[in-house]
Order: C-alpha cells, then structure tokens, then sequence
C-alpha cells in the first residue's frame, strides 16, 4: 500500500509539467508510530523510481523529483564530459579558488549550491528550495562528484556550456589538456564577483598559492593566455 507521496516531473529545461500527489492513507493500527517516518521514505523513493523509470523509457521527461525535491533520475545530458579525474589537481583547484576556496571544508558550499540550480532548475544560488538540495547533494555524493557535475554543467560564455565545451571554444583544445593558466582564465567566468579577466585570473592563481594548491615559483612563471 503507497502512502502519502507527492511527485514532481521536470522536463529537460527544467520546466515544471506535472506535479501529482497521491492522499496519505491510514498506517495499519498496529504499527509503531517511530517507524513511519522511514517507511514513508522508502515508499515515496519507491513510487517515484517506479514513475521515473516509466517516463523516462517513454522519453516524457528528463527528470523526476519527490516530495523534498531530492533528484532521483538526472535529466539527460546531451554534451560531452570530461571526468575530474582526468584533469590535473591544479587545473580542478583554479575552479575551486575562482568560485569558494571554501569548498572542501564546507557544508554549505556556492559550488554545491550553484550545481543544485543547474541540476534541479532551483531558482537563485541562496533560494531555501536550493540550499535543501544542496543539503541532499552534500550528503549523497563526494566532493569529487559535486566538482565533477558542476564543471560539466555550468555556463562559461560565448554558449560555451560545460567545461568540454568551454575548452573548446577558448583553447580549442580537450578539457583534458588544459594548463593551470588556462583553467584558472576559465573560471573567471564562474566567478561570483565577475572580475575582469586579467584581475579574475591573478585572483584565483593568488587563492590557489595561499591555499597551498600551486608552488609560488610556479605562479611567477605563469604568463596570461592569449
């Protein structure tokens, strides 16, 4: 028997299609009131897989979401990817310093919150709908897998969507083969304050040699792309 549950289904733009609530029904007498909370979770996970995989083998939507807005089925992506292992630290590190050098440390990151409004369709970067899944997102992947969606998500200018893309068409190069100096450009463009590309750039090389993610001689020897 399937209990109280509301469903959300998204399509890929992240427009909202149908929202479906099915009536809460009568838990049986006998059981405990301390295990309702967990079966209602299950049960709600349950329907909304169920549901999910329904739609999506019948390419009706992208995404698919239960009552607390927890992401089940990730919409679709159509660009390629390049995985964070496949780049460089240092290169990973330019992203982390231009968006919040907080991000390893923190529980309440802009990055997790900015994956959240790419991944969900949340509205702003400090919305509650986004902080509670960006909350969720803490909790269900590692901080690689946070990066990782991210930075194959996000909007670097010129329709340059996903940092595959970005590489090419900046540096006309695969993601995989970006220099520091490169990367560190490229997240001028994530960058909350918006600098100008050169002051953008030196901010985040600064970051990354306070942090202890690039050698200071290093830093010195870097020239601007261009």
């Amino acid at each position: 028997m399937v209990y109280g549950a509301t469903l959300l289904f998204y399509a890929s733009a992240g427009t909202y299609c149908v929202a479906m609530t099915i009536a809460d029904m009568a838990r049986p007498a006998n059981e405990p009131v301390s295990v309702v909370p967990a079966r209602r979770r299950g049960q709600r996970v349950a329907v909304g897989v169920s549901m999910a995989l329904l739609l999506v083998a019948g390419g009706t939507v992208a995404s698919t979401y239960y009552y607390d807005s927890v992401p089940l089925v990730e919409s679709g992506i159509s660009y390629p990817v390049v995985a964070v292992t496949e780049l460089s630290p240092a290169v990973v590190n330019a992203f982390v310093a231009a968006v919040d050098a907080d991000f390893y440390d923190s529980g309440d990151s802009l990055i997790t919150r900015r994956y959240a409004v790419v991944a969900a369709g949340a509205d702003e970067e400090s919305g509650l709908r986004t902080r509670i899944l960006a909350n969720k997102a803490e909790s269900s992947y590692t901080k690689e897998e946070i990066l990782d969606r991210y930075l194959n998500r996000a909007d670097y200018g010129r329709g340059a969507v996903g940092l595959v893309a970005a590489a090419r068409t900046y540096f006309n190069k695969p993601a995989a083969q970006l220099t520091v100096a490169e990367a560190a450009l490229l997240a001028v463009q994530l960058h909350p304050d918006r600098p100008t590309p050169r002051d953008g750039w030196n901010q985040v090389l600064d970051t990354m040699v306070e942090r202890g993610w690039l050698a200071a001689a290093e830093r010195s020897s870097l020239t601007f792309p261009g």
